[in-house]
């Protein structure tokens, strides 16, 4: 992991608030990083990953979400990356490219080569079709190559989708890859909480338009609840769900990729700030930006 040591600033100019401030720095990157690494080993651990740690997950794992901060932290542990294109390479289709991408937007430039080169592997070695736009790049022949390499050993299998965890991955393959089995996994992990489609939209990642096209399908459908007070809200029935789908308990939402785009945010800024002098004042203005930015990632869950 880098450490103020690298810093591009001469060492007559490292003062001491300079090095309290870059300590600081350290130690808040470092805390946050193996927090993140050992959430990402655990939510793997629930799909497939081989060789990934034995503590269960028990929120609703988000696939985009794990498999973006898994390649965003592969800079620091290279085995989430390997492990992601080798899950991705058995289990593409459980994803959706369009909400992939939705959720990448949220991360810092870096990250296209890293979705072009996962787009590749799910093109290539998992033949799925659906990845051809994404894996288009102006660099394409040497992408490719990197995109097959490391293909000797076996990191991940077919998730079973039993793990309660896995809801969401079950839902898609009961249901297809899409928005409305997205918001049933929503709806059920709030414990029967009603919702807008404006909430449901900001949790999924779809853009609200589709989604309250989605809702109002699944409530004529009776899939959902619906109910008319200030604006439309909807519901899922968690206890009668959890008995269609025999599981004791139905894994709570927890805003994942909300979650996992402010460590990529943080972790990408505290990267940047050790090229210059940082004092304690910048250092809690960018903290106070960074919080205001990615407030639903603490708000949502009551994280403060």
């Amino acid at each position: 992991m880098p450490n103020s040591t690298s810093s591009g600033v001469p060492p007559g100019e490292k003062t001491e608030e300079y090095q309290r401030t870059h300590l600081l720095l350290d130690r808040l990157t470092m805390v946050l990083t193996e927090a993140s690494v050992e959430v990402l080993w655990t939510q793997w651990s629930a799909l497939g990953g081989a060789g990934t740690r034995k503590r269960s997950a028990h929120s609703t794992i988000d696939p985009e979400a794990l498999v973006l901060l898994s390649l965003f932290l592969s800079q620091y542990e290279r085995r989430l990356g390997d492990l992601t294109h080798d899950w991705v390479a058995v289990s593409s289709k459980l994803l959706s490219t369009q909400r992939l991408k939705n959720l990448a937007s949220a991360y810092p430039d870096s990250m296209r080569s890293h979705v072009v080169l996962l787009a590749q592997t799910a093109v290539i070695r998992g033949k799925d079709s659906r990845w051809k736009t994404l894996a288009r790049s102006s660099s394409q022949d040497s992408l490719l190559i990197k995109a097959v390499a490391r293909n000797n050993k076996v990191r991940a299998v077919r998730p079973s989708l039993i793990e309660p965890a896995a809801l969401l991955l079950r839902l898609r393959q009961a249901f297809g890859v899409g928005i409305k089995a997205d918001t049933l996994a929503f709806l059920l992990g709030t414990e029967g909480a009603w919702a807008t489609a404006r909430v449901i939209s900001a949790a999924i990642g779809y853009n609200i338009a589709a989604v309250r096209r989605a809702v109002d399908e699944m409530s004529i459908a009776r899939i959902i609840a619906s109910a008319d007070d200030t604006a439309t809200v909807y519901r899922a029935d968690s206890r009668a769900w959890g008995g269609l789908l025999q599981t004791p308990q139905i894994p709570a939402w927890r805003s994942w990729h909300e979650r996992f785009a402010f460590v990529a945010a943080f972790l990408d800024w505290a990267e940047h700030a050790r090229e210059r002098p940082l004092t304690w004042y910048a250092l809690s203005v960018k903290g106070r930006d960074l919080f205001e930015a990615h407030r639903p990632a603490f708000e949502r869950n009551h994280v403060f």
